[in-house]
C-alpha cells in the first residue's frame, strides 16, 4: 500500500467540528484534495531536519502534530488558520538556491527517510521533492489568502 500524503481546505468551523469529534473526518475526506503523492516525509524532513520533530513554521508543511482523533490508517493532522498564514509565510520565503543549501540527500539517506530508496539519484530526487514543494508553496498561499484551515493525511 503506497503512502500518499493528501491535503484538504477547509472553512474553520469545519475543522472545529472534527476537532470536537462533531464532524466525521470521512465526511469530508473524499472532497478534491492536493496530493503530494510521497514526497511528504522527505519534505519534512529537507525543512525540519528531523523525521518526526521540527519547529514552526516549518513543522506545519507536513505536520506530524496537532493530531485527529480518527480511525484512518495512518492518521491525520491539522493546521489552523494561523498555522497556514505562518506556513504559507516560510514557504514564499524559499528559493530553489535556499532549497538545494536546506537538501541533504546523504541524511536522507543516512535517516531512511521515505520514499527514498537505494536506487533514487540525487539530482532526481531533489527534482521530484522541489516539485511538491511549489506545489505546496502555491497551495499554501492560496489557503491563506481564503483564511482556511489544512487537514493533512496519508493515505
Amino acid at each position: 500500500m503506497s503512502m500518499i500524503g493528501q491535503y484538504i481546505t477547509v472553512e474553520d468551523s469545519v475543522l472545529q467540528q472534527i476537532i470536537h469529534g462533531d464532524k466525521d473526518i470521512y465526511d469530508i475526506i473524499f472532497k478534491p484534495c492536493i496530493n503530494i503523492e510521497k514526497s511528504w516525509d522527505a519534505i519534512h524532513y529537507i525543512l525540519c531536519k528531523d523525521r518526526f520533530y521540527g519547529k514552526a513554521p516549518m513543522k506545519y508543511i507536513v505536520p506530524k502534530d496537532n493530531v485527529i482523533d480518527c480511525d484512518l490508517d495512518y492518521g491525520a493532522s491539522y493546521i489552523t488558520v494561523e498555522q497556514v498564514k505562518e506556513a504559507s509565510d516560510f514557504l514564499n520565503s524559499l528559493d530553489d538556491n535556499t532549497l538545494k543549501e536546506m537538501y541533504d540527500f546523504k541524511a536522507l539517506q543516512r535517516n531512511k527517510v521515505y520514499p527514498l530508496t537505494d536506487l533514487d539519484k540525487e539530482d532526481d530526487f531533489y527534482e521530484y521533492i522541489y516539485f511538491y514543494l511549489m506545489i505546496l508553496k502555491k497551495y499554501f498561499a492560496e489557503t491563506a489568502q481564503q483564511g482556511k484551515a489544512i487537514i493533512f493525511f496519508i493515505w
